[in-house]
């Protein structure tokens, strides 16, 4: 079961992502050469970016019900077929709201939805359903506004797929034969969950800042699924047009072979010419199966694939409508059904394409997306992990071929090599950026691994101790390269990206000079936090406010309330930091374990180093010229750019 799975409905609407920005920034967590400026509005990379004090919050906003999807294949967006259609989908309520964070700002672009939850309810705010998303990072990075995003901002778009755990029904479900359909499916009492977000505003325009568009899918789950991606067959664009870095990109599909349906999600990757999602293609796109196996990659210098006519058995016309009525209502979501058993028969093991008819040729098409060969698809469940020293994860792989299982498969794994650093100079003249990926032997993990008959595996990531590798950013990121032996070579491979944290003794009786490093660092970062509730650089205001601060300190990381958002501290620091506030003793005339710690590089750090001449000519030319910075190198990042 998936998202794809019928009973499914669909919600569409917007979502606000309130990130703060200065911490998107490298050179900013330096606590020596950090200036004011940094914590005021900028264009592009300058200054602290575009929201400094945004405070990591995520939520829904304009959300309602626009369609369901009945295991008979019968789908309706009429209000009069069933009350689920038309109610609102909102966040959680009684409560703080979800939030979405980075990982670190040497890896932006898997930003985490924390705490995040689905209710719907009537305008008579009468619960349907609610429940609580598991943590999940977006995946599926790719180019939707063919516009070039003049006016929010960010063309790309991205997607999140997790589920819905905890659930509760409302009374006023049993009404809705929808809903009861779908908790009597479903197992666990959870449900899945895919969001494709895009058309985000980093720009203050249009009165949309810090909002985006999002094409949400709601579906059964049933027991050992994934749970960060859905278990179905995919789809890849092959097909660039000339002056374009994508066409259309990767999308799920789901074959049933015992219902004779297909049913593809194209709303991550239909192309849309603004950020409300409007569709302008101008050409009829049509779901075949391939006869011979295609293996052509993606290719800019030659960009199209062709296939004649007696190659391809169709699927069926992908019935999409120009504007954005259509995609709002469907989600993208589309279904074939009654599909004849010979072309279902075929689809066992052969390749599903996209493709449109070549003007003024009948019997040829362009294959503008097409199944990786040999139907293969390996994915990882946890490709975002936090790790602290002496601590180790596990990551559990899936193996499909064709849709199903596929066991004795060698999924192997590698960690990318050193990133360098980058020095001092006229773009950057602050602070050196430390590249990733060092030490190697920061982390000891397995190399390879097979898949057993339920077609998964796992493997084993151990953390080594590293003593801040970046000088002023806690820990290092680690990126690791995987796939099947057998990838297709038009896809390459998937990653698992890591936060290594530093090696930190929890201090029983710190002192300030122990936390005081973390804490200035977190105010630079977090204007937010110190302009209303406390100066992270005064000892003096936080114990003022400690009560707030050790109930913040002190909760789960899956806890909306959990300090810090960034969710970036090592237990031993954490724990430390709580100590402190349980007993804050104010004195700084001993050299702390922290102190003691970073004296362990072999090189000088720079908050150790006195300014150079550049850095002195770049904090006089801020005050010139009221805080404008020239630019940084730029950093890709989906939503936090």
């Amino acid at each position: 079961m998936s998202y794809l799975h019928t009973p499914r409905l669909v919600f569409t609407g917007d979502f606000l992502s309130d990130v703060s920005t200065v911490n998107n920034d490298p050179a900013h967590y330096n606590n020596q050469t950090f200036i004011p400026d940094f914590q005021k509005p900028g264009q592009g990379s300058t200054n602290g970016w575009w929201n400094p004090e945004g405070g990591a919050i995520f939520d829904f906003r304009h959300c309602l019900v626009k369609q369901i999807s009945f295991p008979d294949g019968k789908n309706t967006a009429d209000p009069a077929a069933d009350i689920a259609i038309g109610q609102i989908v909102m966040g959680s309520e009684g409560r703080p709201t979800g939030k979405m964070v980075d990982i670190d700002p040497d890896a932006q672009m898997y930003s985490a939805l924390w705490c995040v939850q689905i209710t719907i309810c009537t305008a008579d705010n009468e619960l349907l359903f609610q429940g609580d998303l598991e943590t999940t990072s977006f995946r599926d990075i790719q180019m939707r506004q063919t516009d070039g995003a003049p006016n929010n901002g960010q063309a790309l778009g991205a997607t999140w797929t997790s589920v819905l755990k905890n659930i509760t029904w409302g009374a006023k479900a049993n009404q809705s034969r929808f809903l009861s359909l779908l908790r009597n499916t479903t197992q666990e009492n959870k449900l899945s969950v895919n969001m494709n977000a895009f058309g985000y505003y980093y720009a203050h325009n249009d009165g949309r800042f810090s909002m985006g568009r999002i094409l949400g899918s709601i579906g059964p789950y049933f027991s050992n699924e994934p749970i960060t991606f859905a278990p179905t067959r995919r789809m890849y664009g092959v097909y660039i047009p000339k002056g374009r870095t994508t066409y259309f990109s990767t999308c799920n599909f789901l074959v049933e072979q015992e219902a004779r349906r297909v049913t593809i999600d194209l709303g991550a990757c239909l192309p849309v010419v603004n950020s409300i999602g409007t569709i302008d293609l101008g050409v009829p796109l049509y779901l075949a199966i391939c006869k011979s196996s295609l293996s052509f990659a993606p290719d800019a210098k030659n960009p199209a694939c062709y296939v004649p006519l007696q190659e391809l058995v169709e699927i069926g016309e992908v019935k999409y409508v120009n504007g954005n009525d259509w995609i709002s209502i469907t989600g993208g979501v589309i279904s074939f059904d009654n599909i004849p058993y010979e072309r279902m028969k075929l689809l066992e093991d052969h390749q599903l394409v996209l493709v449109t008819p070549v003007q003024g040729q009948s019997d040829r098409f362009l294959v503008i997306a097409r199944e990786a060969v040999d139907g293969l698809v390996a994915r990882a469940e946890e490709f975002v992990l936090r790790i602290d020293c002496h601590e180790t994860k596990k990551v559990k792989f899936h193996a499909y071929q064709w849709g199903r299982p596929l066991s004795g498969a060698t999924i192997t794994t590698k960690m990318q090599p050193p990133t360098p650093d980058t020095p001092l100079g006229p773009q950057n003249p602050i602070s050196i950026i430390y590249g990733n990926n060092f030490p190697q032997d920061g982390l000891s993990y397995d190399s390879s691994v097979t898949t057993g008959s339920d077609g998964t595996a796992e493997i084993f990531i151990h953390g080594n101790p590293i003593h801040s590798p970046r000088h002023y950013i806690d820990g290092q990121i680690y990126m690791f390269d995987y796939s099947l032996n057998s990838v297709d070579p038009a896809f390459g491979t998937e990653n698992i990206i890591v936060h290594l944290r530093d090696e930190f003794e929890t201090i029983q009786n710190p002192v300030w000079g122990d936390i005081q490093p973390i804490m200035i660092q977190y105010g630079n970062l977090y204007p937010i936090m110190s302009r209303y509730i406390a100066t992270f650089a005064d000892p003096e205001a936080l114990i003022e406010k400690k009560n707030i601060f050790i109930f913040a300190f002190s909760r789960s990381i899956e806890d909306t309330m959990h300090m810090p958002v960034t969710r970036d501290l090592s237990e031993g620091k954490r724990q430390t930091i709580l100590n402190w506030f349980n007993n804050p003793v104010v004195r700084t005339d001993e050299k702390s374990v922290s102190h003691q710690l970073t004296s362990r590089h072999s090189n000088p750090t720079p908050s150790d180093t006195p300014l150079t001449d550049n850095q002195r000519k770049y904090k006089e030319a801020v005050k010139a010229k009221n805080g404008s910075l020239p630019a940084f190198p730029a950093i890709e990042n989906l939503f936090e750019n």
